[in-house]
């Protein structure tokens, strides 16, 4: 029994997977991050086959002609869309296997903390259709901090918030220990949303993904900078559906996320109410740690500091650190048992 399980562990594969919002990764076990694209599928109307997926799909975004749609089948951290989530992570597995393993493989899924059991099934059940011999949900949260290697065993009173494009997530430990989780259903598209409407409204233009992403990234702030910038941005005038360029200045995007932002705040205010008072005293010691692309918005670390009174930081990699999480525990899931939603192997029939 011994050597035939020896003999499963070598041709098991071993994934983690990190299905986001606007992003997904992949890796794999000995071989480290094999895929990190947007999570985006084309399909063609006409005939119904897939066109492209990941990078390529995502430039085709206010590109590509009438008959094919480019869609982001993951809404708000769960499955919006089975068949094209399904289509989606197929295509960008197949990318990764030239055979498939003898045993399947073991697949550890960052979802979001707090899931309806219909959405856990929904992960669940994408992992098996795609190969997956044992599937394994992690909240969001509880995989940033174990990839970030907070000391969870050692501490109390750890807080870890993951900031995602379509969630915020937060978590506080104890002894190693999940206290408490919450989630607020809002994130980095939400921060998109909000710049493309404020600048519909304000300039009468409307812009294309990409150039929202830009602002963002460069004009974007949670918390007010001393610096005025502006840039030069084009799009199509709401009117005559002309091409149009306006300037735009980092307050006025300030003022444009203001609502969101404020929602994103909001989730870890209520995490930190959550936690008894005894740990009050060690989470004003320890600090928060952000991670997600969101957590990378400038001044966010300063608006969560400034409203919790609580010193907040962002390590280096914060994106990746829910996929670190994952890779730990899929590398031994008997010693994480305690962190997995789902905590049990599922066989698929058929």
């Amino acid at each position: 029994m011994q050597i035939l399980h020896s003999l499963k562990s070598l041709i098991t594969i071993n994934l983690a997977l990190d299905l986001g919002t606007t992003t997904t990764r992949i890796h794999m076990c000995g071989k480290g991050v094999e895929l990190n694209e947007p999570s985006c599928i084309a399909v063609s109307h006409r005939t119904g086959d897939l066109v492209c997926v990941g990078a390529e799909a995502y430039r085709l975004l206010g590109r590509c002609p009438p008959h094919v749609e480019v869609a982001y089948p993951m809404r708000q951290g769960v499955v919006n869309d089975f068949d094209l989530a399904e289509l989606m992570l197929r295509q960008f597995i197949s990318g990764l296997f030239r055979t498939r393993a003898l045993f399947g493989a073991r697949i550890v899924m960052v979802a979001p903390a707090g899931i309806t059991d219909v959405e856990a099934k929904a992960f669940e059940d994408l992992a098996l259709q795609v190969g997956a011999r044992e599937a394994y949900l992690l909240e969001a949260p509880v995989a940033a901090a174990l990839g970030l290697n907070l000391p969870l065993e050692k501490r109390r009173g750890l807080v870890s918030v993951c900031m995602g494009g379509g969630t915020t997530q937060a978590a506080v430990f104890s002894g190693g220990e999940l206290v408490a989780t919450h989630c607020v259903r809002v994130g980095g598209q939400d921060i998109n949303e909000a710049i493309a409407s404020g600048v519909r409204k304000k300039y009468g233009v409307q812009v294309g993904h990409q150039t929202i992403e830009q602002l963002k990234t460069t004009l974007g702030s949670a918390f007010p900078v001393e610096k005025d910038e502006a840039r030069e941005v084009y799009g199509k005038d709401v009117m005559d559906g002309l091409p149009k360029a306006v300037f735009v200045s980092n307050w006025e995007i300030r003022e444009m996320l203001l609502s969101p932002i404020e929602r994103v705040v909001s989730s870890v205010k209520s995490v930190l109410e959550r936690i008894p008072p005894e740990l009050a005293e060690d989470v004003k010691k320890y600090g928060i740690t952000l991670s997600g692309g969101t957590a990378l918005l400038r001044g966010m670390n300063k608006l969560v500091e400034n409203i919790t009174g609580v010193e907040c930081t962002v390590p280096r990699k914060s994106t990746l650190a829910c996929l670190a999480g994952a890779e730990k525990v899929v590398g031994d899931v008997k010693r994480h048992r305690r962190f997995l939603s789902s905590r049990h192997s599922r066989s698929l029939s058929g």
